[in-house]
């Protein structure tokens, strides 16, 4: 197998298989905004997470906070960075659930960051469909937790880590999504903190994405399972996800969607056929096992609404949220423990889908 199956994370690979340009300048003039400023980050465990805190590390902050919920990530991450030359950084490392508001606003009021970039959250979209519940306490709550305890301590940037799958979501974990960055634009008009959003696509060799699921079926000897021919993404290293979360901090002045420009969305059937190339094992085969509930064929990066309010550079896309009534939110998650798993799911595509105005919530 050749040496660049063994590199996910390489420009080299990523390139070959995206064919396009690796963006590796984003964040490169944040460095005046991040300087010596405390910086706390959310989920920084996780492979998103973790990258940001090596670019934020290069920014040269006055010190990082680690914050997540499962201690080995936490440890492996702190020295990561302690073992770096910068001896000046201040790395600390916080245990938080983050579904804990009291938890939550203890540690944010002792350590009064400038900048907080809340990466934690529950992705899989076939995990959150069979547990909305947790979708809701985690994406939606955990994420209100933290964004509202941001503005109650006077946090000078909020930016919040989303999906493109939040754009007229059609599943559990999209639509938890977009009501997370709902009540983060419901916040910037109510603190003076900076709030504002960063949608991804697919990030290459994140945890549990398609590529290393791919690289694992073809060390096996395939077959690569895909769920249908014509699917389509967008796609973005780690690396570029995390400059764009870091270079959205500095840029923002509140109420944001920041969207890196990813060029044309790819299909996976093509991915799939380039890395079984790669792996000079021409008689793997591909096979589709059909749609998931809650997949779409094709993604998009903005809603139509938004689309009237963007603005387009060469790196990245800024448009302006759109939102759900707050009060439709707020009896959502007073209520959202009574329901069934069906019954909330159908409410969470109604709210984050913006159609459930006139539509009492039974319980």
């Amino acid at each position: 197998m050749k040496k660049q199956m063994n590199a996910p994370n390489s420009d080299v690979f990523a390139e070959f298989l995206l064919q396009r340009k690796i963006r590796t300048t984003l964040c490169e003039d944040a460095q005046p905004k991040i300087y010596k400023k405390k910086v706390l980050i959310t989920g920084a465990g996780g492979s998103i997470g973790s990258e940001i805190c090596r670019q934020v590390y290069a920014l040269n902050p006055a010190e990082i906070i680690l914050v997540g919920h499962g201690e080995n990530s936490i440890y492996l991450i702190q020295n990561e960075l302690r073992n770096m030359a910068n001896k000046t950084i201040q790395i600390t490392a916080e245990i938080q659930e983050i579904q804990d508001k009291n938890g939550v606003r203890r540690l944010l009021e002792k350590i009064k960051p400038d900048f907080v970039f809340h990466a934690a959250a529950h992705k899989h979209v076939p995990l959150m469909q069979n547990n909305p519940h947790s979708a809701v306490a985690n994406n939606i709550i955990g994420t209100k937790n933290v964004a509202k305890a941001a503005g109650e301590v006077g946090v000078e940037t909020f930016v919040l880590v989303s999906t493109d799958k939040a754009v007229e979501p059609q599943n559990v974990m999209g639509a938890s999504k977009r009501i997370a960055e709902m009540i983060v634009a419901h916040l910037n008009n109510k603190y003076t903190t900076n709030y504002t959003t960063v949608r991804f696509g697919n990030v290459l060799a994140s945890r549990g994405s398609v590529i290393p699921l791919f690289l694992e079926q073809i060390e096996k000897g395939g077959p690569l399972t895909l769920t249908d021919a014509e699917m389509t993404r967008y796609f973005m290293t780690i690396e570029e996800a995390a400059s764009l979360v870091v270079k959205a901090g500095t840029m923002t002045s509140g109420g944001d969607i920041f969207i890196l420009n990813m060029g044309d969305a790819v299909k996976i059937k093509d991915i799939a056929q380039r890395l079984i190339r790669m792996s000079e094992k021409p008689n793997i085969r591909i096979q589709y096992t059909g749609i998931r509930e809650g997949e779409k064929i094709h993604e998009e990066l903005l809603e139509v609404d938004e689309l009237l309010h963007m603005e387009e550079t060469e790196e990245m896309f800024v448009g302006k949220a759109i939102m759900t009534p707050e009060y439709l939110i707020d009896r959502l998650l007073m209520n959202y423990e009574k329901f069934s798993n069906e019954a909330l799911t159908v409410e969470l595509l109604k709210i984050a889908n913006r159609n459930e105005v006139n539509i009492p919530m039974e319980v």
